[in-house]
C-alpha cells in the first residue's frame, strides 16, 4: 500500500487551520440502515467514476451540500443547471447516497470533510459508508512508459473497520488489506466510522499515475452492487472506456485518452 509522507506543509502545526465545514439540508431522504458513498477524488477517478455511474444509473435526487467559506467561489454548471462544488445525492429506495464533488481537496480539508460525512451518516442512520481509493503504481506519463504500463490487473483490494465489514465483503472476491496505510478523507473515515460504530470499506485498486481507472471503477461498481440489495450500475459504458483508453495508450497516442470534460470556467 502506499504510504503517507507528511510534507513540510503538512507538518507545519503552527500554520495549521482547520477549514470550518457547513452542511446544509435541500431535502428529507430517508435514508436509515443505508449506505454512504465517498465519491471525492483520489489517484485514477476510480470512487469518482464509480459513484457517477450509480448516480447515472439509477435515479437520484439533491438532498444536502458542504459549504465553507474556505472552499473557492465557484459554481459548477452541469446540464445548464448550476451546482454547488461539494453536493450529496440520495436515492430512498435504494437507501443509497453520495457525497461528490470535482474538486480536489487540499490537505487541511480531509479531516473536517470525512468528520461532516461520519456525522451526516449517524443523522441519517446509515450502517454503511463506501470508498475507493488509487495505488499509484506506475508514472506512465512521466516516464513516457505507456505501452508497458497499458492494462494494471484489476485486482480490487480493501481496508475495513469492523467485523462487520468483513462479513459484507464475503464471497466477492476481493483481497483484504493486512497491512498497510490509508490517507486522506478515506483514512480518516476508517478511523471516526469505527468510534461511530459505522461500517467503513475502502477499496484500494492499482492505478497508472494521470489516467482515469475505467475498468477498476466497473469491477468496483459490480462488487458494490453485490453488497448493496437491488443497485443497479450500467458498466457497459466504463468497459467501452477501457478498451478505448488501452488501445490509445498500446499505440502512445496519449493525447486521445479520455479524462473527462472541462467543466470549470474562469
Amino acid at each position: 500500500m502506499e504510504q503517507y509522507e507528511i510534507s513540510e506543509r503538512e507538518n507545519n502545526w503552527s500554520n495549521f487551520v482547520e477549514p470550518k465545514i457547513e452542511l446544509r439540508k435541500v431535502k428529507n431522504c430517508n435514508l436509515e440502515g443505508g449506505v454512504l458513498f465517498d465519491g471525492f477524488q483520489s489517484y485514477g477517478l476510480t470512487g469518482t467514476i464509480a459513484c457517477s455511474c450509480f448516480i447515472n444509473s439509477i435515479k437520484t435526487e439533491l438532498i444536502g451540500v458542504l459549504d465553507s467559506p474556505s472552499l473557492p467561489p465557484i459554481s459548477i454548471i452541469y446540464n445548464s443547471t448550476a451546482n454547488f462544488p461539494i453536493r450529496i445525492y440520495g436515492n430512498e429506495e435504494h437507501k443509497l447516497a453520495f457525497f461528490t464533488s470535482e474538486l480536489v481537496f487540499d490537505t487541511r480539508f480531509h479531516k473536517p470533510i470525512a468528520k461532516k460525512m461520519i456525522q451526516w451518516a449517524k443523522l441519517n442512520k446509515c450502517k454503511t459508508i463506501i470508498s475507493v481509493i488509487g495505488n499509484t503504481k506506475q508514472q506512465a506519463l512521466s516516464s513516457g512508459n505507456l505501452q508497458a504500463a497499458a492494462v494494471l490487473p484489476t485486482k480490487i483490494y480493501a481496508a475495513v473497520n469492523s467485523k462487520g465489514g468483513f462479513l459484507k465483503l464475503k464471497d466477492t472476491g476481493v483481497i483484504p488489506i493486512i497491512e498497510g496505510s490509508i490517507r486522506g478523507i478515506p483514512g480518516i473515515l476508517l478511523n471516526e466510522g469505527m468510534l461511530a460504530k459505522i461500517d467503513v470499506i475502502v477499496f484500494a485498486v492499482d492505478v497508472i499515475s494521470g489516467i482515469p481507472n475505467f475498468r477498476a471503477a466497473a469491477k468496483v461498481s459490480e462488487i458494490i452492487s453485490q453488497i448493496v440489495p437491488n443497485l443497479y450500475c450500467d458498466t457497459n459504458n466504463l468497459l467501452k472506456e477501457a478498451d478505448i483508453l488501452e488501445k490509445n495508450i498500446h499505440t502512445n497516442n496519449i493525447n486521445n485518452v479520455p479524462v473527462g470534460k472541462e467543466r470549470i470556467y474562469q
